[in-house]
Formats: C-alpha cells, sequence, structure tokens
C-alpha cells in the first residue's frame, strides 16, 4: 500500500502528520496507552533488565546497534540546498520541502510495516514504516531551519495478528511549529504518512527525541521476537528503556517479552513497573491476567481480567475497532452489532455512523444505510475521511 502524505489546516491550532509504531502485547486483549511522565524513581529487580533471568548472563544495549535515528545524511543536506529556496519565511521553506519530497515520488512508496528505518536510511531506500517517514521528515525539516517535534496522537487501537503475537499500533506524528499556511489563525502544521487520519479530537502529546528514539528500538525488538531472536530483541527493547524508562509501553513490552520465554514471575514485575508509571494501564492489566493464569493463580487473574472486560464494555473505541475487524472478515451480521454498542455508548462519532452504513449496505439495507450517512455527514466527516476509511476497509473502491 503506498503512502499518502497529506497537510490539512489544523482544527485549533495544529495541522496533523501521524504514523505508526509497532508496540507488542501478547495475544489477548489490548487497549491504546498514552505516554507519561514518571513522577519519581521506579522500583524493580535489577536483574530484570540484565537478561540473565532467562539467557543465563547479562546482555547489554551494545549488543545491538546504536541509531542516529534523526540525524540527516549527507545527500539529504544536499537535497535541503538544492530544494528548499524560502530561505525567510518558514511557510516558503515548508512548501518546498514537502513539494519537493512529492515530486520525488517519497509519498508513492510501498509500506512496509517490518520495515524500521532512520531518517537517513529512508531517503536513501525510499521506502519503509510510517515510524521510518517521520524520522526522515523530521531530520530533512529540521536542516531546513524548520521547527519539527515528534508528537504521539491518542488513537483507539488498531491490532494485527502476526505469528503468535498481537500488534498494537500507535500513531506517531511530525508536528512543525511556527508555519502559517494560507492565512489561518494557527501556526503549527502536520503533514499524514497515514492512509486514515487521525480523528481532530484525539488527544496529542509532544514527545522528547529520547522517547521516539525509544519508540524506534521497541520496533527493532518486536521484529527480532516475532523472527525467533530473542537474544536480539532483549537487548533492543533494554536499550529502548534505558533511553525512555518513562514510556510505559516498553515495560509492558518487557512483560510480553517474558511471557513468551516461559517466565510469568517476571512478566507479572515488568507489569507492576508499568503499573507505577500508569496505575490504570489497560494492557498491564491484561498482561497480569494472562500472566497470574499461567503462573497458577487463578484468583490474581479474575482480578485482572474482569478490570480489562469492564473497561472494554464501557469503551466505544474498543467496540468500534471490533466492529471494524469483523467487517474486514465479511461478518456483517457481528460488525453491526458491535458498532450499534459503540454508538449506544457515544452517539456523536461521524466514524461510528459511517461504518454503520457501510455495514447496512452489505447487509442490503439501503435505507438504512443512507441515513447513516447522512448522519456520518451531520456530525462532521468530510469528503476526505470518508476516502481514507472506504480505502481502509476491507479493500472497498471509493472515487
Amino acid at each position: 500500500m503506498p503512502y499518502r502524505a497529506t497537510v490539512a489546516i489544523p482544527w485549533s491550532r495544529c495541522i496533523k502528520v501521524a504514523g505508526t509504531v509497532c508496540i507488542l502485547l501478547a495475544a489477548g486483549g489490548c487497549i491504546m496507552q498514552s505516554p507519561f511522565k514518571l513522577n519519581g524513581t521506579l522500583e524493580y529487580e535489577e536483574s530484570l533488565l540484565t537478561g540473565e533471568r532467562v539467557f543465563g548472563g547479562p546482555i547489554v544495549p551494545a549488543e545491538v546497534h546504536e541509531a542516529a535515528i534523526h540525524e540527516p545524511s549527507a545527500d539529504m543536506l544536499a537535497y535541503i540546498d538544492r530544494t528548499v529556496r524560502g530561505k525567510g519565511l518558514a511557510s516558503q521553506r515548508f512548501r518546498d520541502l514537502f513539494s519537493g519530497l512529492t515530486r520525488d515520488g517519497y509519498f508513492e512508496s510501498v509500506y512496509s510495516a517490518n520495515s524500521t528505518l532512520t531518517a537517513a536510511e529512508t531517503f536513501s531506500a525510499g521506502g519503509g514504516n510510517c515510524l521510518s517517514y517521520t524520522n526522515m521528515f523530521v531530520a530533512l525539516a529540521r536542516a531546513a531551519d524548520l521547527d519539527a517535534r515528534y508528537q504521539i496522537v491518542e488513537v483507539p487501537p488498531t491490532w494485527d495478528a502476526d505469528a503468535g503475537f498481537l500488534i498494537r499500533y500507535t500513531h506517531i506524528n511530525v508536528l512543525l511549529k511556527n508555519v502559517r499556511l494560507d492565512h489561518q489563525p494557527g501556526h503549527d502544521v502536520v503533514v499524514d504518512f497515514n492512509i486514515v487520519h487521525p480523528d481532530p479530537e484525539y488527544p496529542r502529546k509532544v514527545v522528547s527525541d529520547e522517547y521516539a528514539e525509544s519508540l524506534f528500538y521497541a520496533n527493532k525488538s518486536v521484529n527480532a521476537l516475532r523472527d525467533k531472536r530473542p537474544r536480539e530483541s532483549f537487548a533492543y527493547l533494554r536499550r529502548a528503556i534505558e533511553i525512555a524508562p518513562e514510556n510505559v509501553d516498553l515495560w509492558i513490552n518487557l512483560g510480553a517479552f517474558y511471557a513468551t520465554q516461559g517466565d510469568f514471575a517476571s512478566s507479572i514485575e515488568a507489569y507492576d513497573v508499568a503499573l507505577q508509571i500508569e496505575p490504570r494501564s489497560k494492557p498491564a492489566y491484561s498482561g497480569l491476567a494472562r500472566s497470574y493464569a499461567n503462573a497458577g493463580n487463578q484468583e490474581l487473574a479474575a482480578l485482572y481480567d474482569a478490570k480489562v472486560r469492564n473497561y472494554r464494555d464501557r469503551n466505544p473505541y474498543y467496540h468500534y475497532a471490533m466492529a471494524q475487524a469483523a467487517f474486514e472478515n465479511a461478518d456483517f451480521e457481528s460488525s453491526l452489532r458491535f458498532i450499534n454498542t459503540a454508538i449506544d455508548l457515544r452517539r456523536r462519532i461521524a466514524r461510528f455512523h459511517f461504518l454503520k452504513g457501510l455495514v447496512e449496505h452489505q447487509l442490503g439495507d439501503t435505507e438504512a444505510a443512507r441515513e447513516s450517512l447522512e448522519r456520518a455527514q451531520r456530525f462532521g466527516l468530510d469528503r476526505s475521511v470518508k476516502l481514507d476509511l472506504l480505502r481502509s476497509l476491507a479493500g472497498v473502491n471509493a472515487s
């Protein structure tokens, strides 16, 4: 699937760019988790991060390659010199850069979810995943003297089952500060590497370069574990945690890693660290439920499982995600049931009604489908989002 990079005048002071970052969670339900800052010092046994519990000896981060994820190469700097002519206004420099990348085909590359690359590698290869493209754009924008920052968008979870793992994709984007476009009052801009735009109502949070770097190594860890290279996977994950210990997802990944190795006591310890960062972390609850069950403590397993089920039952985006999955599997009756539950929980979400209209159309109820699509329009679903959703749902063609 090729990238489609877009720029939009932002709702309420920002323009959007989104990409995806793989976060590993052990098979089972998982819930979107946002980044949190540490309040105090984390408590855990040092051996939890050394690797000796699984491998019999310590593993150091230096066992895997250290990457400069957002450092521009000489070719990239030369590209900026050739392409960015507007040396004055930030808006002109941005337009030159974006137009040049579009002209040179950088947004027509084939998406590769497992290809996590540095900025320089992405520029050279002309492909990668969304984090790769985000790294590249940050590096080029900064070389053009633009204030480019990494930003997480708190979207509902998107899941893929792959080789026995459940992969959750989290959106990351580039926020460009002080770039005025089209005489709008906002001064922030975003460029989008995702097929589906994040909903304007989703919270977003600027994160540090170190936090973004931790996501890079987390992706590398997921890929290595999926390819049955556990030692390499652990080394990448340890490097990620040492860079950004406040990233709750990394500790959840560590819990999932230990679970794959059958060390459920260590898995439980890692999930407990995640709860020190975010006491209501639903992925940690879910991981604890599975780990306690595997460790033979059914009472605690049931306790955490109930916490997860209670959250899911009240979370409209969980039911929406389940409706999407059922739609993609052509199980339209189940999809309708899930989307109706989502709408009952939150009625004014345009994309909920849009998906319901697609489901009703597949079920042959033309009149109901028309009414659902009209509601989607009334609740603010514009044409670009409609087309994005059509492209992303079960290969439906859009014209």
